[in-house]
Parts: structure tokens; C-alpha cells; sequence
């Protein structure tokens, strides 16, 4: 057989294979070096700890990227170890009024608003360009944005198409500001003077109930506020009215149980200014943001407890910085009118606060009046390409305008 060149060839893959199988084999023998060393006690060091150098990344910040977000565990600069019972603008109460007549010592001394406040002013002629307002927030707006998906809680899995509009948000923004642009045209001069308008505030106020500490940290949307403070409605002594029992349950459930917080009272407005007194708080309700721990719709008796403890946050907070920390019952009642709306409905309640002593249940109680809700209309939307506005009721601008004219 002759030999060709191609069977002399070798295969390198298997070659390799045997050169490694034989290299692993090899056993490292000690050097004499080393010994050497080690009998003249002279110390033997590796290259790559000589060689190694510690050093320290430096953190470079480059604009336009978000910092890490703090961690909310125990090393959180606000972290406590007592648990804070908080109350957020996302969280109902799951009893609602009755519940939140309980944590603040408030109750109702009769159905309604009080007799005090005049409801029968004149609006002839204003009833159209109420109509006109209500058109231009919730159809003629130019915004089009993406609105929250449908859900039919008969389909849940039914995917609905995303249609695009007018903002719950912007709807709010638009008919409180005109509406008060329009009061303020039909009302006295002297009455506008002494009134300010505040949009977007941010109160607190923290306080312990039965060794519970609660904090309710509570925006106001908009803050119509006063040179005079509101007078008090009623003078007669509480302290025979009992608040309502809502046994077995505490009245901290479904309160926030957190440790990250700060305690601080905190009334945006400075009280040095001419116009700092609270007269009405609007207050915003989204049903796509405010939601029942539970996953339950929210219900109305839940959006009454809302009002209230909207009001209460904002009396309180104003009261503390006006009268100082220690004060328990008030040298003079603080009124706040409050209006409570997603756009359609309209509720109305009056707070007057007596005292903020929240645990004396057998002395002074706060007063809480209210209405039903009111609807503003029945439906305002495009019907074949045309807008249509139906169902439209004029006692909400009645209610507006008594409000705004109290004093």
C-alpha cells in the first residue's frame, strides 16, 4: 500500500484533546527557591497582591438620568419604628361617614345644611351661561388625551377600545374655575376684595387617638380663602349627642399600617397674609384614582366620610398653627364650607370645629352639616355629531353662590 500524504495527517482535534488529557497529569513539584526562603525567614509574597491596587470607583452623576430610588426598609432616613396609621387622597374609609364621624369626635346635629345660610339669591339670567360652562369643560375642550378603559363589571375580561378626550382632571379644572370666575362677576365687589383663590395645596396634620397614632396627609385642589375667618353656626353645647357606634370594628381599619413617615402639621397658607382664612375647600373625585381597600365600588355614604375628613384636615391643620400645638378645645370655632364633585355631582357640607380633643367622647364634639348629592345634570355628550346637555339642575349655582357670599 503506498503511503499518500493525506493518511500521514493527524487529527488536530483529537490531538489537542490528548495534549490537555496529558498536560493535567503533571504534578507541580516545590520549589527549591521557596524553600530556600522559608528556612532564612525571609517572607515570600504573590505578584498579585504587590501588584493589585485598591481602589474606589468613583460615581460620576450624568444629567438626565433618574437617581436610585430610596429604599423603603429601615435604613429610609424617615423610618419609625411605631406603626402611623395614614389617610392618603387614594383611600376611603370602609364605613365611611359613620367611620370618620367617629375618629373626628364630630357629629350632626340636624339633616341638612344650616337655616343661617341663604339658598333663595337671585340667578335670572345666569342659568344659560351656566349651560355654557358646563359645554365648554366637558365637550369644547381642545385636549385629547388617552382616557382609563371601560370596565362592565357584567364582562370583566371584555377588552374595550381605548378612546381618547377630555381628562377627568381637566373637566374638574376648567368648570370650578369658571364658575368662580362667573360667581365673582355676579356678586358684590367688596365681597370679591377679600377673596383669594389657592389651587393644588397640600395639608397634614397628625394626631394620637386611644395610643393610635393617626396621620392624614390630604391634598385640597382648589381653597377659596378669606381677610375673614367664617362665623360659628352653632352655639349650643354638643357634648349630650353621642357618636355612632361602629363596633366590633376599630376605627382605624383600613387605614395605611406604615413605618416611613413624618409628623408634622403643615397649613400651606402663611398666616401673616390678608387673605389666609379658610372659607371653601373644592375638592376633586376621581373614581379611576380613589379606591375601596377591598376592590368594592366606592360608595356615596364613603364620598360623604371623604368630605369630611377632607374639611376636618384643613380645619385642624389651620387651627394648630393658628392657636398653637397644645390646644385642645378652641378659644373660637373654625367653619369651613367644603364642595365635593367629580364634575357631575355636586355635595355640599359645612365643618364647624369646636375642639381637637378627638378622645374626650363625653365633652365638646364637632358639628358636620351636609346634602345630598346634587347632580349639575343627567348627560352632557355628543349624540349623532351634536352636543346635547340634559337634566340640567340650578341648585348647585344656588349652593356656589351661598357659599361664596357667606361670611
Amino acid at each position: 500500500m503506498k503511503i499518500t500524504h493525506v493518511l500521514l495527517r493527524q487529527h488536530i482535534g483529537r490531538h489537542f484533546k490528548r495534549h490537555w488529557w496529558v498536560q493535567s497529569k503533571i504534578t507541580i513539584k516545590p520549589s527549591v527557591v521557596e524553600e530556600e526562603l522559608k528556612k532564612r525567614n525571609i517572607p515570600i509574597y504573590k505578584g498579585e497582591n504587590i501588584l493589585k491596587k485598591e481602589t474606589k470607583p468613583e460615581k460620576i452623576e450624568i444629567i438626565g438620568l433618574k437617581p436610585e430610588p430610596v429604599k423603603r426598609d429601615r435604613t429610609h432616613p424617615n423610618w419609625n419604628d411605631r406603626i402611623c396609621y395614614t389617610l392618603r387622597d387614594d383611600n376611603v374609609l370602609l364605613e365611611g361617614l359613620t367611620q370618620a364621624k367617629v375618629i373626628t369626635n364630630t357629629v350632626e346635629v340636624q339633616e341638612g345644611l344650616p337655616q343661617s345660610l341663604d339658598l333663595n339669591q337671585s340667578i335670572k339670567g345666569i342659568n344659560r351661561r351656566v349651560k355654557e360652562i358646563i359645554l365648554s369643560s366637558h365637550l369644547f375642550d381642545a385636549e385629547q388625551k388617552k382616557l382609563p378603559k371601560i370596565k362592565d363589571p357584567l364582562r370583566p375580561a371584555f377588552n374595550f377600545p381605548r378612546t381618547h378626550g377630555i381628562t377627568q382632571e381637566r373637566r374638574y379644572t376648567l368648570l370650578i374655575s369658571k364658575l368662580l370666575q362667573l360667581i365673582e362677576v355676579l356678586v358684590e365687589p367688596e365681597v370679591v376684595r377679600n377673596k383669594a383663590i389657592f389651587n393644588d395645596l397640600y395639608f397634614t396634620y397628625p394626631f394620637e387617638k386611644y395610643n393610635d397614632l393617626i396621620l392624614f396627609e390630604l391634598s385640597g385642589d382648589t381653597l377659596l380663602t378669606s381677610s375673614h375667618p367664617l362665623k360659628r353656626i352653632h352655639g349650643d353645647n354638643t357634648s349630650y349627642i353621642n357618636l355612632p357606634d361602629i363596633q366590633p370594628m376599630k376605627e382605624t381599619i383600613t387605614l395605611n399600617k406604615e413605618h416611613i413617615y413624618r409628623l408634622q402639621n403643615c397649613y400651606p397658607i402663611d398666616l401673616t397674609i390678608p387673605k389666609c382664612h379658610p372659607q371653601t375647600l373644592f375638592v376633586h373625585y376621581n373614581p379611576n384614582e380613589v379606591k375601596n381597600a377591598y376592590e368594592e365600588e366606592v360608595t356615596e355614604n364613603q364620598i360623604y366620610g371623604r368630605s369630611l375628613l377632607k374639611s376636618f384636615t384643613v380645619a385642624a391643620s389651620y387651627a394648630k398653627q393658628l392657636y398653637g400645638e397644645s390646644t385642645k378645645d378652641l378659644p373660637k370655632p373654625v367653619t369651613l364650607q367644603c364642595v365635593h364633585t367629580d364634575g357631575r355631582l355636586f355635595h355640599f357640607g359645612i365643618l364647624q370645629l369646636n375642639t381637637l380633643d378627638l378622645t374626650n367622647v363625653t365633652g365638646m364634639k364637632n358639628i358636620w352639616y351636609q346634602t345630598e348629592r346634587l347632580p349639575l345634570f343627567e348627560n352632557c355628550s355628543y349624540v349623532q355629531g351634536r352636543p346635547i346637555l340634559e337634566g340640567y339642575n340650578n341648585e348647585v349655582i344656588r349652593h356656589l353662590l351661598a357659599f361664596y357670599n357667606n361670611i
